[in-house]
């Protein structure tokens, strides 16, 4: 008989660090979706404070930087992957 012991939480009791509650309920409390959402809206904060600090040299420089991306996309989009 075999049993599954990924998901078995530690006790707060039983626990001998904060890092150890860290990984237990870390991947519970903060899902994949969440971990995207911070991702995207701290590189939106960053790049607001940017532009607040540099103006648009900030603004141009990112736009310049998504072109490569975007002409790649495309590409994609026009051979049908």
């Amino acid at each position: 008989m075999t049993t599954n012991t990924t998901n078995v939480a530690v006790p707060v009791a039983q626990a001998q660090s904060p890092s150890d509650l860290a990984n237990t309920f870390g991947p519970t409390l903060f899902g994949t979706e969440l971990r995207v959402f911070l991702l995207v809206f701290t590189l939106i904060v960053t790049w607001g404070l940017a532009i607040a600090t540099w103006g648009y040299p900030a603004l141009i420089i990112v736009a310049l930087c998504l072109v490569p991306v975007m002409f790649t996309v495309l590409l994609l989009i026009t051979v049908g992957k």
